[in-house]
């Protein structure tokens, strides 16, 4: 049986089955079709050799997909590994850059956190020779004043610290008081019932407690109610 049931046409990119392969397709599934019972051994027999037939073209045909698609395989890796190698040295480059882009970025976050930490000092100082300036120190009122100049000296350098092309800061935020969060913004909170542990209390009343369960859990803007559950074992 020839094995070149397809083949590669044109430069090529197009995949024809051949004249050969229909015709042969075509006549094995005609006598094949003609099997419509065995109901003895020679009818048995007779479609064991159609049976075959298909096998023996369903094989070739296997095998000539693997014969064209080998060396196409070879190229694809030969592609993957040239635009690899190829690529190597813009890719360390993008990478070196990106590393300079992050390292800029955490600069200037260190800087910030400096500015921001000099002024809180400078506003402690401030403030602590505000008073004792009101008790009539005059050293007092010398280190107020040099406060308020590194109060100005740390913001200003955060003004005029230059930020590079693709580096911004972002607001982020820590919750220290939940409660205060609820009462002065609950649009800004989530909450959600915990349906678990809201099922194993009503679970508790009704086994433990001589209590209507329905009934308590309606007084803290629960309305429970059962519903069917199917085994399935």
């Amino acid at each position: 049986m020839n094995n070149e049931t397809m083949i590669l046409t044109g430069e090529g990119y197009s995949l024809t089955i051949t004249p050969e392969a229909e015709i042969q397709k075509s006549k094995l599934l005609n006598v094949a079709r003609a099997v419509k019972h065995v109901r003895s051994n020679d009818e048995s027999g007779e479609a064991s050799f159609h049976m075959r037939s298909l096998a023996q073209m369903r094989i070739a045909v296997d095998k000539s997909r693997k014969e064209i698609k080998e060396p196409v395989l070879r190229i694809g890796k030969l592609i993957d590994d040239t635009a690899k190698n190829f690529l190597a040295e813009i890719e360390d480059e993008e990478q070196r850059i990106r590393g300079l882009i992050g390292d800029h970025a955490n600069e200037m976050l260190r800087l910030k956190k400096e500015a921001e930490e000099k002024e809180r000092l400078a506003f402690e100082a401030e403030r602590a020779a505000r008073e004792l300036a009101e008790s009539g120190g005059i050293a007092a009122v010398i280190e107020a004043r040099d406060a308020l100049q590194d109060k100005l000296k740390a913001s200003e350098e955060v003004i005029t610290t230059k930020v590079a092309q693709g580096v911004r800061f972002v607001w982020d935020f820590e919750v220290t008081s939940i409660e205060d969060l609820i009462k002065f913004a609950p649009d800004l909170v989530k909450i959600e019932p915990k349906r678990r542990e809201i099922i194993a209390w009503l679970k508790g009343l009704e086994e433990n407690e001589d209590r209507d369960a329905a009934a308590v859990a309606s007084q803290v803007g629960i309305v429970a109610y059962k519903i069917p559950s199917i085994s399935t074992r």
